[in-house]
């Protein structure tokens, strides 16, 4: 039973990790190609390509850091699906063997803790994605405040 867990959540950790590192290089990709192409000759850029230029650096930044917060709250996932999973068997277990008092102790303690955890991680990727999620188009939404300052410029 705790090999068929074991193998269980080792292989959702290998495929986690497997999809993080396609996600990583694919946006990895994009920046270098991004970055790459802002660096282009071709001075002097009409101001609406130079914008385009400086837009896309700076979206290239942002889908690196959205690609890492995907993947921190993916690991999360993946491993609080292993733990509710060994909690379910160690709950199957219990209830397997017999009524004993210290069993009925066990098994609510284990309820708990299994029902507080889930609590704590749904908070936690709640938070995770909105951190994520602002602070990856930070850089985005300066860059676009700088310009509207700069064209008010007299």
């Amino acid at each position: 039973m705790a090999y068929e867990w074991f193998a269980t959540a080792f292989q959702r950790y290998l495929s986690t990790m497997e999809m993080s590192q396609r996600r990583l290089l694919d946006a990895q990709q994009d920046a270098c190609l991004s970055w790459t192409a802002a660096w282009l000759p071709g001075h002097p850029l009409a101001d609406a390509d130079l914008q385009n230029r400086i837009d896309g650096s700076l979206l290239g930044g942002v889908s690196l850091l959205q690609a890492q917060a995907d993947n921190q709250r993916d690991l999360m996932l993946a491993t609080e699906k292993s733990l509710n999973d060994m909690h379910r068997r160690l709950q199957q277990q219990l209830e397997q063997s017999g009524n004993h008092p210290s069993f009925s102790v066990m098994k609510q303690a284990l309820q708990l803790g299994q029902t507080s955890g889930n609590a704590v991680s749904k908070m936690s990727r709640q938070v995770g994605h909105f951190a994520a999620t602002s602070f990856s188009s930070a850089s985005l939404n300066a860059a676009r405040d700088m310009r509207r300052v700069w064209r008010k410029k007299p």
